[in-house]
């Protein structure tokens, strides 16, 4: 409902930072400037300002309506403030919720735990969720008997405006998904075979739309020659592994193929490690994601290739260099 633009009062504006902007206008959703890093020595907020202005973001005093609060993440400073001026603009923008409805919002996260199993994070738009209720996004269902709020700790309801955490979902929902809740589980079973039987007639009118000669081809397209670098991905949750891959489809290169072999998010496990087993040209890349003991024994045995990463740029610019590494000399 309310976008927070993150901008570095000591670098000003970035790339992503216009790249951030140009996805709050094409939603047309207010936004809020945060200038973060005033605490740093070489931190200006008045040229940051400036700067802002130079490409279209007018804040208030720069003659715009854009509110703009000056922040330090590391600090807190600030932070009230900028709490207070969301709290303002929703309400200059008329946003209200209903307490009394059934929950429903969206999913920002969701990542599979070992333990305790398939977790997902929802933000509550609407309504209010309680224990015993059950959750259902696209076609994935779970009941909510674990409920946690931000910090972790277990609540028993939970109300619009708050992001929550639920365990135990039947498989991993897609980010970004729009959930629902019921009461009765019956209701949300039926509801997720609702959704089945449309994606499938959408599949279906697809299929029947396709020409027929796209269904097959015999390899003789002219890309024979064109060498592939195989890649196993394990992310530690949906919202990483989708940016790695957003990231990979920007990489173009006529005389090598990036080709995902398989994708997931948890550890790297012995069926990840006996794929990579088959092809001595599969590269394993772990992002925040660990082996575990039965692949990490078939990990030192064997001449796997396996890379971790924390930083998706490193895991990019690593990916880059292979590719690079592979390219036929001429």
């Amino acid at each position: 409902d309310i976008a927070i633009l993150v901008v570095s009062a000591e670098d000003g504006v970035k790339p992503q930072t216009l790249e951030a902007l140009k996805c709050i206008r094409a939603e047309k959703i207010p936004f809020i400037v945060a200038m973060n890093k005033i605490d740093k020595p070489g931190a200006n907020v008045e040229r940051t300002k400036q700067v802002l202005a130079e490409n279209e973001i007018y804040l208030e005093g720069y003659g715009g309506d854009i509110p703009g609060v000056a922040i330090s993440a590391l600090t807190g400073q600030g932070i009230p403030e900028l709490l207070d001026m969301v709290m303002l603009v929703a309400d200059l923008a008329d946003l209200k919720g209903n307490a009394h409805e059934l929950a429903a919002g969206a999913v920002i996260e969701a990542n599979l735990d070992n333990k305790k199993g398939i977790t997902a994070t929802l933000l509550i738009k609407n309504g209010t969720l309680r224990s015993g209720m059950f959750v259902v996004a696209d076609d994935a269902i779970s009941p909510v008997r674990i409920l946690e709020d931000f910090q972790g700790k277990a609540i028993k309801t939970a109300t619009f405006s708050s992001p929550v955490r639920v365990i135990g979902f039947s498989k991993i929902p897609t980010v970004g998904a729009s959930f629902v809740s019921f009461e009765k589980k019956r209701e949300a079973e039926e509801y997720a075979k609702q959704y089945i039987a449309k994606i499938n007639a959408q599949k279906s009118a697809q299929r029947a739309k396709a020409p027929a000669s796209a269904a097959y081809t015999n390899g003789t397209d002219g890309k024979s020659d064109i060498i592939t670098l195989p890649l196993i991905i394990k992310a530690d949750v949906t919202g990483s592994l989708d940016g790695i891959k957003h990231e990979l489809a920007k990489i173009n290169q006529d005389k090598v193929r990036i080709k995902i072999v398989t994708e997931g998010i948890g550890v790297v496990s012995e069926t990840d490690v006996k794929t990579a087993q088959g092809d001595p040209n599969i590269i394993i890349i772990a992002f925040n994601a660990k082996p575990d003991s039965k692949a990490r024994a078939i990990i030192e045995r064997s001449p796997i290739k396996i890379e971790s990463f924390h930083i998706i740029y490193n895991l990019i610019e690593f990916v880059r260099n292979e590719v690079a590494i592979r390219i036929p000399k001429e």
